[in-house]
C-alpha cells in the first residue's frame, strides 16, 4: 500500500514537471517568434509595432504602450499601438517603475489620470525596465475582460520592455541622423569631411556645396587630398599653419585664397575641427568652407575708403567715429584718440566700441573732474534721436557737442567737436545776463529819445511797471515828476522823484551815451539810504546827549558819594551826642541844630544826583495794544521773499515806562532782522509773553532780579547769524558789519534805553541759522503793604544781637558801632568786605545781621550780598548806600536784603529795622 502512494506521488511530480517543460517551452517558442519578428522588421518603428503585435497576439492584450516613467509621478506615452495615445500623459496611482504587476481590475487600484481615458479596461501587465542610463520605462498591456493575464503573458512582457526600449533608442538616433544628414547636405557652407586614420587624410565625403565652390564633382574629389585647391605659396604663412593643424588632428580658423576647377581664384574662409570615436581617438577630420571673395573685396575696399576719409579728416580737430552694425570701430580719426584717450584698443580697427569706451573710463577717473552718467552709460541711439546734438562735459574740463547717426546698414556715424571756447563765451555773456537781471539797481537801454527797448526787472519795479515788457518803447522820463530838461552828452547824473504806493521814493539816475545810439540807464532808489542817514544822524545826537548826561550823573555822584559820607560821620555822631543824658541841656541843642543842618545838607546831595540822570520812567500802559499795529506797519517794508509772524500772548500786561520808546526799539529789531537776512528767502518771527526768571539771570546787557516780572520780546531772523567775535561787540556803540548801510547804534540806544528802566537784552546767535535778539521790559509792580515801621523814637532793643559793619569809611563804621552798642548790641567792624564774607561764613549762627556798604572798592555791597546769600543765607543783610537813589544792582532788589538805606542814615530806622528781627524771631 505504502509502495502504491509512492508510486502515484512520483507519477505525479513527473506529470507537473511535463507541463513546465511544456509551459518553457511553449513561452520560449513564443519569444522566439516575437525575436524573429523584431528581427526582421526594417525600421525602428517597425520594430516597436512587431512588439506591441506579439503582445496582442501572444499575451491576448488589447492595446500595449510604451511610457518613459520617472517613479510615482505622471509618465509620458512615447510609443503606443494607437497613433492618438504617443505623447499623451498618463498619472497611475501607484509606482509603476517599482515592480512587474498582473492588474485583475484597474478601478480597484485607485483613480487613473491623465489624458487616456481607461474607464473601459480591467486587466493590466506592467513590465518596468530600467536603461544604462538610469532612465525608467514601463511596457503596459491592456485589455477590458475582467480578469488576470496568464502568468505566461507577464513573464513575456517582461522579457521585450527592453528589446522595445532598444527599438525606441533605435528610432530616435535614427531620426537625429537623418535630421544631421539632411542639415549636411542642404548647408550653404561646403563641408569636406577626411579620413584622419589614413596617409595622406584623403576626402571620404563632400556635400553638394562643396561641389558647388570648388567646381569639382564628389567623384573627381573622393579618396583625394584637398590640398590641390589651395592657391597659396607652400610657404604662405597661413598655409603653413594649416598644414600644421591637420598633421595634428587639431582645430582652427584659416583664410585661404584657393582655385576652383575653372582656375578662377576665390577667398576660401575655412574651419576645421575634428570628430572622435567611441575611444576617444580622433577619426575624421570636418572642414566646413565659405567663399567669402565679397566680404574681402569689400574690406579692402573699406580700407581704400578709411585711408581717403583719414587724410580728409586728418586736420580737423573734431572727433569722427564709424562703427560698424556690430558696434566694432570700422574707422576713428585722430581726434578721436586725443578727446577719448583709450589705453590698450586706442580706437584701432575692429575693436569694440565697449573695448574702447571701457578703457577711456579708466583715464577718466584719474582726471581731476567727474565722470557724469552720460559718459558712464552712453546710449548712441538716444544720441542719434536728438537732431541738435547733445552737449558733454569731460572731466578733463572740456565741453563737446556730441552728433551720431545711424546708418541705412546699421553703421553708426558719432562726431564730437570741442565747443569748449564757445561756451566759455556764451557762460560769461550769460553770467553777465544774469548779473544785470539780478541786480538791485536799475538798468535800462534806451534810444535817443529816451524810449525803452530793454530793462532789467529791478528798473522795471523801480519805474513802476509790473513786468520788464510793458516798458518797451515807453520814455523813462515820464515816470518822474518835474523832470529838468537835460541833454547828454557823454554822462550825467540826476536826483528824480516819483510817488509810488502813495509813497514818494527818490532816485539816483546815471545816465550815459554809447558808442552808437543810445543810452545805458541806471536806476537807484535811495530813499531807504536817505531815511536811514537822517535816523543815524538822530541816533547820533542821542546817544552824545546821553553820553554827556552819564558824564555829568558820573561826577554828581562821586560828590554826592563823598558828601554822603562825611554826613552820615556828622549826623550820627550829633545824634550820638544828643542820646548822652550826661550833656548839658546847651549842648544837646547845639547837636540837635547840627543834626537838622546835616539833614538839609543831604537833601541837597540828592539834588545833586539829580544832575545829568535820565528822566525817571512815568506812566504806564498795556503791551499788546502798543504792539497791535506791529505787523501792518513793518510788513509793507520787507521783500516778498521774506516773511512775518507776529505772536503776543493774550494774557494782558501792563508796563512801566514810556510806551514809544519800547514800540521803537521792537520795529528796529525787526529791521535788523530784515538786514540780517538780505536778498535770500527767510522768516522774521516775533513772540511776546511774560517772564519772571526763577533765579537772578545775567544777560549780555543787565541782569534781572527773580522778584520782578518782565514783558519777553523774542525776535528771531533766519539770517546769517553772528559769530562769536561779533556777538561781543554787538552792544558796542558804532560797531556794525552793515558797512556804509549801518550806524551801529541801534542795540547800544535799546541796551541804555533797558537799563534805565530796569530792563535787560539778550542775544543768541549761530552762523549760517539765524538771530533771536530778546528784551526783557519790566511789568508795573503790584500795590504792596509796606511793613509797619517802629514810631521814631521808639525804644529799640537790640541786647543779645551780634551785628558786623563792613564799611570802608571808619568814621560811619564807628558812628553805627557806637549808636547800635547804646541799645544793647555788640558790634564788630570790619573795613575789609573779603574778610568781613570770611567771617560770617565760618559762623554763621554766630551772627545776628550784617550792615555792608555798597560803594566799596575791590568788592561792592552787591558782592557781599550774592556770596552771603550762597554762604549764610541764614543771616539777614542790611544795605547802606551814599548812592541809594541810583542803585540799579539788582542782586540787593527785595529778597535779597532786608532793607536799604541811604546816606546819612536814619539811625533811628535801622535801629527799627533791627528790632524787628528780634520780634519775628
Amino acid at each position: 500500500m505504502a509502495e502504491d502512494e509512492r508510486l502515484r506521488e512520483a507519477l505525479l511530480e513527473l506529470q507537473l514537471l511535463q507541463e513546465r517543460e511544456a509551459q518553457a517551452l511553449r513561452e520560449t517558442k513564443d519569444l522566439l517568434a516575437c525575436i524573429e519578428a523584431f528581427s526582421m522588421a526594417a525600421t525602428p518603428q517597425d520594430r516597436l509595432d512587431s512588439i506591441f503585435a506579439s503582445l496582442r497576439d501572444r499575451a491576448k492584450a488589447d492595446h500595449a504602450l510604451l511610457l518613459d516613467a520617472a517613479g510615482a509621478g505622471p509618465a509620458r506615452v512615447v510609443a503606443a499601438d494607437r497613433a492618438a495615445w504617443v505623447g499623451a500623459e498618463l498619472h497611475p496611482p501607484l509606482d509603476l517603475t517599482a515592480r512587474a504587476r498582473n492588474l485583475a481590475d484597474l478601478a480597484l487600484v485607485g483613480d487613473w489620470g491623465g489624458d487616456i481615458c481607461l474607464d473601459g479596461y480591467a486587466g493590466m501587465l506592467v513590465a518596468p525596465f530600467r536603461g544604462a542610463g538610469g532612465d525608467c520605462f514601463v511596457l503596459l498591456c491592456l485589455r477590458a475582460a475582467p480578469h488576470r493575464f496568464a502568468k505566461e503573458a507577464l513573464n513575456l512582457a517582461e522579457r521585450l520592455a527592453g528589446l522595445a526600449v532598444r527599438a525606441l533608442q533605435a528610432k530616435t538616433l535614427a531620426a537625429e541622423n537623418a535630421l544631421l544628414a539632411a542639415t549636411i547636405q542642404g548647408s550653404s557652407s561646403g563641408v569636406a569631411i577626411s579620413d584622419a586614420q589614413a596617409p595622406d587624410k584623403p576626402l571620404v565625403y563632400v556635400n553638394p556645396a562643396f561641389e558647388r565652390l570648388t567646381g569639382y564633382l564628389a567623384e573627381e574629389l573622393l579618396g583625394t587630398n584637398c590640398r590641390i585647391l589651395n592657391a597659396e605659396p607652400p610657404d604662405a604663412p597661413e598655409r603653413t599653419r594649416l598644414r600644421r593643424t591637420v598633421a595634428e588632428n587639431g582645430s582652427g580658423r584659416f583664410l585661404l585664397r584657393n582655385r576652383r576647377k575653372s582656375g578662377q581664384i576665390f577667398w576660401n574662409e575655412l574651419t576645421l575641427f575634428p570628430v572622435r570615436d567611441a575611444a576617444g581617438t580622433v577619426s575624421h577630420l570636418v572642414a566646413t568652407q565659405n567663399d567669402v571673395s565679397e566680404r574681402i573685396a569689400a574690406e579692402e575696399d573699406r580700407d581704400r575708403t578709411r585711408a581717403r576719409m583719414e587724410q580728409s579728416l586728418a586736420a580737423t580737430d573734431s572727433a569722427f567715429l564709424v562703427l560698424d552694425p556690430a558696434g566694432r570701430v570700422a574707422f576713428a580719426n585722430a581726434a578721436t584718440s586725443d578727446l577719448f584717450p583709450a589705453a590698450g584698443p586706442n580706437w584701432c580697427p575692429d575693436t569694440g566700441f565697449a573695448e574702447n569706451w571701457n578703457a577711456y573710463l579708466r583715464a577718466a577717473r584719474t582726471m581731476p573732474g567727474r565722470v557724469t552718467r552720460l559718459l558712464e552709460t552712453p546710449d548712441l541711439d538716444a544720441l542719434a534721436a536728438l537732431p541738435s546734438g547733445r552737449e558733454v562735459d569731460l572731466p578733463d574740463g572740456r565741453s563737446l557737442l556730441m552728433r551720431a547717426a545711424r546708418l541705412g546698414d546699421g553703421a553708426m556715424v558719432v562726431s564730437a567737436t570741442d565747443v569748449t571756447p564757445l561756451k566759455s563765451a556764451q557762460m560769461l555773456l550769460e553770467q553777465r545776463l544774469a548779473a544785470i537781471e539780478a541786480a538791485r539797481d536799475g538798468i535800462a537801454i534806451t534810444d535817443h529819445d529816451g524810449r525803452l527797448f530793454y530793462l532789467n526787472g529791478a528798473a522795471a519795479a523801480l519805474l513802476g511797471f509790473a513786468k520788464p515788457p510793458d516798458a518797451l518803447g515807453r520814455k523813462w522820463m515820464g515816470r518822474y515828476v518835474d523832470v529838468p530838461e537835460v541833454r547828454v552828452a557823454g554822462e550825467a547824473e540826476l536826483t528824480l522823484h516819483r510817488d509810488q504806493n502813495g509813497k514818494t521814493c527818490t532816485h539816483e539816475i546815471t545816465a550815459s551815451r554809447l558808442d552808437g545810439n543810445g543810452f545805458v540807464i541806471v536806476i537807484r532808489d535811495v530813499t531807504e539810504r536817505l531815511e536811514t542817514e537822517a535816523r543815524e544822524e538822530d541816533l547820533k545826537l542821542a546817544l552824545i546827549r546821553a553820553q554827556r548826561q552819564e558824564a555829568v550823573a558820573q561826577l554828581a555822584s562821586g560828590i554826592a558819594h563823598d558828601f554822603n559820607n562825611l554826613l552820615s560821620a556828622i549826623n550820627g555822631s550829633a545824634t550820638l551826642i544828643t542820646m548822652d543824658p550826661t550833656r548839658h541841656d546847651a549842648v544837646r541843642s547845639h547837636a540837635e541844630r547840627i543834626a537838622s543842618a546835616g539833614t538839609r545838607a543831604a537833601r541837597l546831595v540828592n539834588r545833586l544826583l539829580d544832575l545829568g540822570a535820565p528822566a525817571p520812567a512815568r506812566g504806564t500802559f498795556e503791551l499788546r495794544s502798543v504792539l497791535s499795529d506791529l505787523e501792518a506797519l513793518v510788513a509793507p517794508t520787507l521783500p516778498s521773499q521774506v516773511g512775518l509772524e507776529v505772536d503776543i500772548t493774550p494774557q494782558p500786561l501792563l508796563m512801566r515806562g514810556d510806551s514809544s520808546e519800547l514800540h521803537q526799539a521792537v520795529v528796529n529789531l525787526v529791521f535788523n532782522a530784515r538786514d540780517a537776512i538780505g536778498r535770500e528767502p527767510g522768516h522774521i518771527r516775533v513772540q511776546v509773553d511774560a517772564f519772571q526768571p526763577e533765579e537772578p539771570m545775567l544777560l549780555l546787557s543787565g541782569l534781572l532780579p527773580e522778584t520782578d516780572r518782565y514783558a519777553r520780546i523774542r525776535v528771531g531772523d533766519t539770517g546769517k547769524g553772528m559769530t562769536e567775535d561779533v556777538l561781543l561787540h554787538a552792544m558796542e556803540p558804532y560797531f556794525t558789519t552793515k558797512g556804509r548801510e549801518g550806524t551801529g547804534l541801534g542795540l547800544a540806544i535799546v541796551g541804555m534805553q533797558l537799563g534805565a528802566i530796569g530792563g535787560g537784552l539778550d542775544i543768541a546767535s549761530t552762523p549760517g541759522t539765524g538771530t533771536t535778539v530778546t528784551i526783557y521790559w519790566p511789568c508795573q509792580p503790584e500795590a504792596r503793604t509796606a511793613d509797619a515801621a517802629p514810631a521814631p523814637g521808639a525804644c529799640h532793643d537790640l541786647s543779645g544781637m551780634t551785628i558786623l559793619v563792613i564799611d570802608d569809611e571808619p568814621e560811619v563804621a564807628d558812628v553805627l558801632q557806637s549808636y547800635l552798642e547804646t541799645f544793647g548790641a555788640e558790634v564788630a567792624v570790619c573795613d575789609m568786605p573779603q574778610d568781613g564774607v570770611e567771617a560770617v561764613a565760618e559762623g554763621p549762627q554766630d551772627w545776628s545781621a550784617v550792615i555792608t556798604d555798597y560803594d566799596m572798592p575791590g568788592m561792592t555791597g552787591g558782592d557781599v550780598v550774592e556770596r552771603l546769600s550762597k554762604l549764610a543765607p541764614e543771616v539777614p543783610v542790611f544795605l547802606v548806600t551814599a548812592l541809594a537813589r541810583r542803585l540799579s544792582d539788582p542782586r540787593v532788589g527785595p529778597g535779597r536784603v532786608r532793607g536799604v538805606f541811604a546816606k546819612p542814615v536814619d539811625l533811628d530806622k535801622l535801629c527799627g529795622a533791627l528790632s524787628a528781627l528780634r520780634s519775628r524771631d
